[in-house]
This record gives C-alpha cells, structure tokens and sequence, in this order.
C-alpha cells in the first residue's frame, strides 16, 4: 500500500499511463506496450484494461526504481569496504560477480509483493493458514543462506564466486528483467570507477535517509566527494 505522500504521484503516473494505452490502442507500434494492448484487445479475458495499466506501472517502477537503488547500495557498499573497492577498481573483470555480491549483501527489492497461501503450511516452525497473505524477505534471504565458499554472509567480497540469493525472485516468479538489471548496474559501476579515481561519502553514515516503507530499499540521496582522472 502506498504512503500517504506517494498517492498524488501514483495517481498521476497511473493517468499518464492509461493515456499512452490509448494512444497505443489509436497508433500501435512495435513495442511491448502496444503488444500488451494487443493482448487486451484481441484475447478477450486475459487482462482487464486496469491490469493491463497495473503492468505498464510494474514494468515501469520494476524497469527503473529496482537498479537505480542496487546502484546506490552497491556504491554506499563499496564506500564502507574501501578494501573491495580499490580491488574492484584494479580487477574489473570481477565486476559480473560482484554485481551478483551486491545483490545478496544489500538488494533494492528487499521483499517480494504479496502471495496468499494456497494451503494450510507450516514453515519454520510457523503454522499458516491456507489464504493467508505471505510476504517474502528477499533481502533477509541473501544474508541468512548459506554461501558456497563457507564465508560468512555478511562480510561484503566482490571475489565470492556463486553469491547465492534471492533478489531477483525464483521459478515462475523470476524477474524478467535479470539480465538488463546486471548489464546495466555492470557498465555504471564500471565507468564510475574507471573515471573517477576517489570517491568518498560526504556526509556521516548515520545522516542517510532512506527510503520509507515498501518492498524497495534504498537511501534517498547519496552525497558523495570526489576526483576525476
């Protein structure tokens, strides 16, 4: 559910959004969104026209809040653990794997929307009834499994061969958009330290603030010091 303060924005991007439907209905063209018109309009029953928008808003906040904030974690990561970051910095092809490691040490998506219990079930010594709503820590997953070289989860190694975690979901709810999130935080974090040769939280760690409650984590604004060259 959406705080108080984030509704006038939802409410002006669900508008904005139900006019680029229509006008992708009026002039279609070949991109996803007029294919998921096309869906509406053409299979009856599939999707309504309010989860045909409610797709269009996943696809957007899911294509651009999710690695816009592993962006931001994986830097302030790298701030606090000067020791990896000269070692990124000197070895960048350890950069496909280490995005892998920022992932499971602090993910954007720290838990996953909610699901409903299809049966009666008990997990970890928790009895849930069936139709109960079930919320997933994502975040708390990449920190509490066991690694596969033994290390423990909550030291931050960009050299952790196979990072096992959980944020980008599993089976029928895998992200679609993995491999465009890890391609694009790789080559931002690769310029970044390619160009710019010291770099430095510029307020105290402490004074961050962080975004409120929801399924993204992230802080708000990452203030920083730096030299380029």
């Amino acid at each position: 559910m959406a705080s108080p303060e984030h509704r006038p924005a939802l409410a002006a991007l669900h508008g904005l959004l139900a006019e680029l439907v229509a006008d992708k209905r009026r002039r279609p063209q070949d991109d996803l969104l007029s294919a998921l018109v096309a869906v509406r309009d053409q299979e009856d029953g599939r999707l309504s026209e309010e989860e045909l928008v409610g797709t269009a808003m996943m696809l957007v906040v899911a294509g651009h809040e999710s690695t816009v904030n592993l962006l931001g974690n994986s830097v302030l990561a790298l701030l606090q653990h000067p020791d990896q970051l000269r070692l990124l910095r000197e070895r960048p092809e350890l950069l496909p794997g280490a995005v892998e490691e920022f992932l499971r040490h602090d993910t954007s998506v720290e838990r996953s929307t909610s699901r409903y219990a299809a049966r009666d079930l008990e997990l970890g010594g928790v009895s849930i009834p069936r139709g109960s709503m079930i919320s997933v820590a994502l975040g708390s997953a990449g920190q509490d499994a066991p690694q596969l070289d033994g290390d423990a989860p909550a030291v931050l190694d960009v050299t952790r061969p196979g990072a096992r975690h959980l944020a980008f979901g599993h089976g029928i709810h895998y992200c679609l958009g993995a491999p465009l999130a890890r391609l694009e935080t790789a080559i931002a974090l690769r310029i970044l330290l390619s160009r710019v040769r010291e770099l430095e939280l510029a307020v105290p760690l402490d004074s961050l603030e962080w975004i409120g409650s929801g399924i993204i984590r992230g802080v708000l604004s990452l203030p920083v010091r730096y030299r380029v060259g």
